[in-house]
């Protein structure tokens, strides 16, 4: 796939509405993030202004039971009736009675006949009833039986109980309206109970004022204590309970149904009932946003102008660079007799001058730059001649071991093929890593060697856990740890060398552990000490000089080479006793490829 090229121009002004653009787009994302809550406060300031009008039209009805209530509580002819019929006197005392009950009820007829919508009802226990209803409404008597009736006499003198919400049982009204109730005990100065006012208000009179008050995305209720709606805009949920209400908790939204609604509370001054408003969030802000919406579209309108602007600046601002360009794509094509011609007082212009002078110089430079690869090409020649001469050795080596062969020395080839590989090993820097397998056998090698010189007969055995064999190490790694077994761990002696090696993958690691061990003479606990202070780098300077090999390199090189290579995932352990031996690990990362060619492993030395 192609790549489309822009030129100059482009990128200005691509660059250009990418700095607007990018401002622009950030502005209205962090607008929108910051204005949320601020939306939604006004959205709730929004929803108890509508709350406060509704909460007083509320409250009034409400105030209304209780002042009802209250002219039963107060009125001293009652309490005298009541109290009076219990006494069974003579025929006048009872017509005199019978006068005052009649006086009494025509003043409760005047007094709760105005307010419509209002059920009193007076209950006396001397069989003393009064209603402002008709008794084929509803039998005031059955009131006796209501559950919520014996809780009355628990409360004290002049308090209110607050029934709620029942279902209507007058006749006259609709069977799917509802009556909100309140009770209180008439009570003697000694708390005795001699009747009890019960007052109920037509629900409907307070939904009126939660429908009139409440928008077309709004919705109003009443709640009691328990989150039991009292009253609602929408009739078919009076009676519920809302599962998401929590008095004590100062929400400012809520889910419902998938969506999220703002929420806002006012509550009712007589009681621990609340109400409620619930307006969808999206709804709630959505005027807002419209006006968010409208100032970036003006934002947007101002950037097609500017850009339109910008665009001529940038034409006007950028023709030299197209000339320059031009002229710098035939001097591209080989034409260096060309000059710019570029004339004016600016940058390009300075630039084009720049580039005249340079052209001048460069042809001047022609002839040296000649002579300078004439000279590489010279020096890579000899270079190439210096690596003649060690195959040319190693060639003349084969030759010597075939002619032994021929004349039957099978024990001295060996020696010479080993020396070949050897040599090609260390001699040989096209790769710095080898397989574990080729490092192991070039050991084979040097053992072979060392056996001859000092007439020693050491073994070697050689354990590869599954797939280490494969995994890249440092070429000479393992030489010089076995050079330094075989000339302090044995002295002149037999003995084995054990080489060991575990792929780690506990906790996360992917490691090769190397082991090197031997059973020679070992060292003395000072000694070894002095060993492991000559490979701490910390304490390089005061340790003792390390012991080379035949490779110039000791343990010391050896563990700092593997540190420069892997850092501090390269690690070194080193145990010794006296006449039991020593005991050399390595650890440091797995690797299996490299991405670079393998060292030639021909231990033959063809």
């Amino acid at each position: 796939m192609m790549i489309p090229k822009f030129s100059l121009r482009k990128k200005l002004i691509w660059s250009a509405l990418l700095c607007f653009l990018l401002p622009l787009g950030g502005i209205y994302g962090l607008t929108n993030y910051l204005t949320k809550d601020l939306l939604l406060d006004r959205a709730i300031v929004s929803s108890e202004d509508a709350l406060r009008a509704v909460q007083s039209d509320v409250n009034r009805i409400l105030d209304q039971t209780l002042e009802l209530s209250n002219m039963v509580l107060m009125n001293s002819e009652i309490r005298q009736q009541i109290i009076a019929s219990q006494k069974r006197g003579t025929q006048a005392y009872r017509n005199e009675t019978l006068v005052s009950h009649s006086r009494l009820i025509r003043l409760l007829d005047e007094l709760f006949g105005q307010h419509d919508g209002y059920y009193v009802t007076i209950l006396g226990k001397n069989n003393f009833t009064y209603t402002n209803y008709a008794h084929d409404d509803f039998n005031p008597a059955l009131l006796y039986k209501q559950d919520w009736f014996k809780k009355m006499n628990e409360v004290p003198s002049f308090s209110t109980y607050w029934v709620g919400l029942q279902d209507n049982y007058f006749a006259a009204n609709p069977k799917d309206s509802h009556l909100v109730t309140i009770g209180r005990p008439i009570r003697t100065s000694s708390n005795s109970i001699i009747g009890y006012v019960i007052i109920s208000v037509n629900e409907r009179k307070i939904r009126s004022h939660l429908q009139s008050g409440s928008g077309s995305d709004q919705n109003m209720m009443l709640l009691d204590e328990e989150g039991v709606v009292i009253s609602h805009s929408d009739s078919s949920l009076i009676g519920s309970r809302m599962t998401w209400w929590n008095q004590d908790r100062p929400a400012r939204t809520i889910h419902m149904e998938g969506q999220e609604y703002v929420y806002a509370e006012q509550s009712i001054r007589p009681n621990d009932w609340n109400l409620v408003s619930l307006i969808p969030l999206s709804s709630a802000v959505s005027k807002y946003k419209q006006i968010l919406l409208i100032s970036f579209g003006l934002q947007v309108l101002f950037f097609t102008l500017f850009c339109i602007l910008l665009m001529v600046l940038i034409s006007a601002f950028t023709k030299p660079m197209r000339e320059l360009s031009s002229f710098i794509t035939h001097i591209g094509r080989g034409r260096l007799d060309i000059r710019s011609g570029i004339r004016g007082n600016n940058e390009v212009t300075q630039l084009a001058k720049t580039i005249d002078h340079m052209l001048d110089r460069i042809e001047s430079n022609i002839e040296q730059i000649t002579v300078e690869q004439t000279k590489k090409r010279k020096a890579e020649l000899e270079m190439l001649q210096a690596q003649i001469n060690p195959h040319f050795m190693f060639n003349l080596l084969n030759s010597i071991r075939l002619n032994i062969l021929i004349e039957g020395d099978q024990e001295n080839a060996e020696l010479i093929a080993s020396l070949s590989s050897l040599l090609r090993m260390t001699i040989n820097r096209d790769n710095e890593f080898i397989p574990l397998h080729e490092e192991v056998q070039t050991v084979h090698h040097y053992i072979r060697l060392m056996n001859f010189r000092h007439a020693n007969q050491v073994r070697l055995e050689v354990y590869y856990e599954a797939g280490c064999e494969r995994a890249l190490v440092p070429r000479l790694m393992i030489q010089p740890i076995i050079e330094n077994a075989i000339i302090h761990g044995y002295e002149q002696f037999a003995g084995v060398i054990f080489i060991e090696a575990v792929h780690i993958t506990e906790q996360g690691d992917n490691d090769i552990s190397i082991t090197v061990r031997d059973n020679g003479i070992g060292m003395s606990e000072a000694t070894l000490q002095i060993l492991r202070a000559n490979v701490d780098p910390v304490q390089e300077e005061t340790a003792a000089p390390a012991k080379k090999g035949f490779s110039g390199i000791g343990v010391k090189n050896v563990f700092q080479r593997l540190r420069l290579i892997y850092g501090t995932s390269a690690q070194l352990e080193i145990h010794s006793e006296e006449d039991i031996g020593t005991n050399i690990t390595l650890r440091f990362p797995f690797e299996v490829e490299r991405g670079e060619l393998d060292v030639d492993g021909d231990s033959g030395g063809r």
